[in-house]
């Protein structure tokens, strides 16, 4: 097995001329890959999906957080109780030695061997000055599997296990199409028999027929090698062909993890029910309704607190996050425009802490009126705990929020949305 836990990595972005900012790209993310199995990671552009599967095959260094490989369940699972309670030398003890952070020379020749990773696009992953020959053969000199006349001969073996002729060890990328390219770089993510293997959208950059043959080639070479991989995508279809579990990301953070068949036909977090209501359907099928999410995927320098998702969601109710600028924000909409007749040039809205907001120069009967109205329409008011008067100020008390984690609920089904909190 292999596992991320606690994965975070965030990357520093310079603002102005002394202050620094961060990215929050990966953000407290724990995922299992299964021996054999193919996990499926789907979920928007920008979701953070090729930046954990670079950390799982060592390409990137976490911020915090390890990846173990080649560790078993009970280990796994010791793992995870070490870290629940904080047991700082079992975590240390295990750590040494399934870490893929902690490898070092010899050692870490023998981890390349057994990871490896296809990249999106064949067209940039590909050295144009290099012959064919020469990409595949790299890993294997690079990390000592092989050499010599071994070296060239595994190459030729691979291009035809992976549909190419050996005449195409002599050629150099720029003549050959993007199937073809794309199937080089699988060849070359085979070289040195990997046991675990990422697949970053191979099959993006591809005309819908060549895909077909790629995705029929990975799961044939999966079968017989009996590799395990995660399959990154945007393609609900592949995941569905491919895939035997699937873990769905949005804004850096894991939002549902499960059986293919199960999160594929039962959706149960909100994200994933918009994304599956996006798949079209054949037309005598063609009865789902299709959900349009509001507004844009949020900042990953300034996440929103709470649930990440619950400025987008259509269920998101009181605790899921809303702060006091986003409801005065909204409030300043109502009175300073829409009812701009009832309030005029004189209210003001101050905020007086992250939980609470100040309401000057207004009637509280028609605040609460407003916002009873409005409330199903502008959902940041659904956060609204209380209105109450204070000395001629109306005051607004909001409920606090709550982060969700990823809930369990029926086998392996894992959902991080507070409407499971309790399930």
């Amino acid at each position: 097995m292999i596992g991320g836990f606690r994965l975070k990595k965030y990357f520093s972005i310079k603002q102005g001329i002394l202050a620094t900012a961060f990215l929050k790209a990966i953000d407290d993310v724990t995922i299992k890959i299964k021996e054999g199995e193919i996990l499926g990671l789907v979920g928007e552009s920008g979701s953070g999906k090729t930046t954990l599967g670079r950390i799982l095959v060592g390409l990137l260094n976490p911020t915090e957080g390890d990846v173990l490989f080649e560790v078993d369940e009970d280990t796994m699972e010791k793992y995870e109780e070490a870290l629940a309670s904080n047991d700082k030398d079992m975590i240390e003890k295990i750590s040494k030695s399934h870490s893929i952070f902690k490898k070092k020379g010899s050692e870490m020749k023998l981890l390349r061997r057994k990871m490896s990773i296809v990249f999106q696009d064949p067209y940039s992953s590909l050295d144009p000055r290099m012959k064919i020959l020469d990409i595949i053969k790299e890993p294997m000199i690079a990390t000592g599997y092989m050499k010599g006349k071994e070296a060239e001969d595994r190459v030729k073996e691979l291009l035809e296990e992976v549909g190419l002729s050996k005449s195409f060890a002599y050629r150099y990328p720029h003549e050959l199409s993007g199937g073809q390219r794309q199937r080089v770089a699988i060849a070359r993510a085979l070289a040195t028999d990997p046991k675990f293997v990422v697949l970053d959208e191979p099959t993006s950059a591809l005309d819908v027929s060549v895909q077909a043959q790629i995705l029929n080639l990975l799961k044939e070479l999966k079968r017989r090698r009996k590799m395990t991989m995660l399959l990154i995508t945007h393609n609900i279809a592949v995941v569905s062909y491919m895939a035997d579990r699937v873990a769905v990301m949005y804004a850096g953070k894991l939002m549902e993890l499960g059986d293919k068949y199960q999160v594929l036909k039962d959706p149960r977090h909100p994200y994933t029910v918009a994304l599956i209501s996006a798949v079209p359907l054949p037309k005598p099928f063609a009865l789902r309704n299709r959900i349009i999410l509001k507004g844009d995927p949020p900042s990953l320098i300034y996440p929103p607190r709470g649930c990440v998702f619950h400025p987008r969601c259509p269920l998101a109710f009181e605790e899921c996050g809303w702060t006091a600028n986003e409801v005065k924000e909204d409030l300043n909409f109502l009175l300073q425009s829409k009812y701009y007749d009832i309030f005029g040039d004189q209210v003001n809205i101050e905020i007086k802490d992250e939980n609470s907001l100040i309401i000057r120069n207004a009637n509280i009967k028609d605040i609460e009126r407003i916002i009873k109205d409005e409330k199903e329409m502008i959902r940041s008011l659904k956060s609204i705990e209380s209105i109450e008067e204070k000395n001629g100020l109306i005051e607004i008390k909001l409920h606090k929020f709550e982060e969700p984690k990823l809930y369990k609920l029926e086998n392996e089904r894992r959902v991080a949305c507070l409407l499971f909190k309790k399930v």
